[in-house]
């Protein structure tokens, strides 16, 4: 909670002060990163009920919020609430607390086009030099990256002594299905939200976007926390499980524990490595070796590890792909029954070790990968699989083809490779919705 006498909490949302008049695309925009980058907001349209705008702000204020960002654009000047509630209070409470962050995105430009760094203070009608300390950005979507990196560096180093003084574990919710909002925050380290999809099967290519430009700042979060170990809830479309996975590899932080929708932990503390007693099996392959290929081959692997076995999306795929893949392999269980979360490492590894396998005996291919299995276990084969190249696919039987074909397909979603310096994610792959 924030309020006169107490110290806001580093875990709380983040509040956004706009003029509605020319600031909302850019404060939605912002909310939207922050959100894919775990830092839940308060923004008026999305999170506040309904009633006088004043009360309305001061009570949003008031239930507890870590930081602000004051959206500078021309017409700010014209806002009473920003200038005499919004920004006075998100001052005062930066000047009086250290964990309290404050940052500008400021769309006003200078005559030669720069960003001019003045106006915040001039349109907010404030003492010349007022927030000379105060983390200023552009409000392109450059500057809004760079201002949400400085803001998730802050909100780390300061729960890092709580992390610490705990159980010395990085707690992360991730979930893509949700509409984000702030009442959906956990008090988890990070809230990972992404914006929701029109479609029925695929997630938002807006939203994919999103991640792909904040889930570089995920490692080195973890990293800075302190942390020996990472807990991981929620649910989300397998494709950025598996993304969110690669981001954090067993490499950065050598214990993950996943929990699932109804409360199980899958664990994984060890490597990509064939296990002593087999927990997957080659259910069917098949290989070509005159494969047309431009530059690095391509395989797939079809992972399917649910107990009644679903081959229909997957003849389709080799059936559409079959003149482009060097190799294809399809993994089922041993057992083929239910899986057994305390068995969630072994099997990880083993279905990582098959992957790699596959890749290396292809010249180091592009892995297109085609996952049915539960949420947990794409978060924790994405860990085992540093310095891979995927591309990960999402299963859709929404709507038939030009051809009427209604069998269901795979869509390529993502590309991955966890090595990538800019982050896991370097291309997004599903298709705008028309």
């Amino acid at each position: 909670m924030t309020n006169s006498s107490t110290v806001p909490d580093p875990a709380d949302p983040v509040f956004i002060s706009y003029r509605q008049k020319d600031g909302t695309d850019v404060a939605a925009e912002l909310a939207w990163l922050f959100r894919a980058a775990g830092i839940p907001v308060w923004r008026d349209r999305d999170d506040l009920p309904p009633g006088d705008t004043e009360a309305r702000l001061k009570q949003a204020i008031a239930a507890g919020i870590s930081g602000g960002v004051l959206v500078t654009t021309p017409d700010v000047e014209n806002s009473r609430v920003v200038k005499t509630l919004e920004a006075p209070r998100l001052i005062e409470l930066h000047d009086k607390y250290e964990v309290f962050a404050l940052g500008i995105a400021n769309s006003v430009k200078t005559k030669d086009g720069g960003t001019d760094y003045g106006a915040p203070d001039r349109l907010l009608e404030l003492r010349p030099g007022t927030l000379i300390g105060v983390d200023q950005h552009s409000a392109e979507r450059d500057g809004l990256l760079v201002l949400i990196r400085g803001l998730v560096w802050h909100r780390i180093a300061s729960l890092r002594e709580r992390i610490q003084d705990t159980d010395q574990t990085f707690h992360l919710s991730l979930q893509t299905r949700n509409t984000p909002q702030v009442y959906d925050r956990t008090g988890d380290e990070l809230d990972i939200r992404l914006r929701p999809s029109g479609h029925e099967r695929l997630p938002s290519a807006e939203g994919l976007r999103d991640l792909k430009d904040t889930v570089g700042f995920l490692p080195d979060a973890v990293t800075r926390s302190g942390a020996h170990r990472l807990r991981v809830r929620g649910g989300a479309h397998l494709s950025v499980a598996f993304a969110v996975g690669a981001a954090l590899p067993s490499s950065r932080i050598g214990h993950m524990d996943v929990i699932d929708q109804q409360g199980i932990t899958w664990a994984s503390d060890g490597e990509a490595q064939f296990t002593a007693q087999p927990q997957v099996q080659v259910a069917d392959e098949g290989s070509n070796p005159s494969a047309i290929t431009a530059g690095r081959p391509s395989v797939a692997m079809y992972v399917d590890l649910l107990p009644q076995r679903s081959d229909t999306a997957f003849a389709r795929y080799v059936e559409d792909n079959s003149p482009f893949l060097v190799a294809w392999r399809h993994l089922r269980s041993v057992t083929g029954e239910l899986l057994d979360p305390s068995n969630a490492g072994l099997i990880a590894a083993d279905i990582a070790a098959h992957i790699r396998a596959l890749s290396n005996e292809s010249s180091n291919a592009e892995v297109h990968l085609l996952l049915r299995c539960p949420f947990p276990l794409a978060l924790l084969i994405g860990r085992l699989t540093n310095t891979l190249r995927f591309v990960v696919h999402e299963w859709d039987d929404s709507e038939p083809t030009e051809r009427d074909d209604y069998r269901a397909r795979y869509v390529p979603t993502l590309r991955v490779r966890a090595s990538a310096s800019a982050g896991a994610i370097e291309e997004v792959l599903v298709p705008e919705r028309s």
